[in-house]
């Protein structure tokens, strides 16, 4: 199994996360969002008056199918459309 870094950005450091906490509001629903891009993290950290960026190790799981999305195209519009 490979290992990526992932950021999330928020006003509190998230020591563990919990999926079933957050806005059902978001993109896809209610979740734990990351991402690997950790100027994108520091960015959501900033709308809150105490940024705070964390930082995390995992281990993906390749028996998990994945979609990854360069770009946006429409096959990404389209798994985006129908999650909301």
């Amino acid at each position: 199994m490979c290992k990526m870094t992932v950021y999330h950005g928020g006003y509190i450091t998230v020591w563990n996360s919990e999926i079933i906490i957050g806005k059902n509001t978001k993109d896809f629903g209610a979740g734990f969002y990351c991402t690997v891009i950790r100027e994108q993290a520091v960015r959501w950290a900033r709308r809150y008056g105490t940024p705070v960026v964390s930082t995390y190790t995992v281990r993906m799981n390749t028996d998990l199918k994945i979609l990854e999305f360069k770009e946006m195209t429409e096959k990404w519009l389209d798994l985006f459309l129908h999650a909301a």
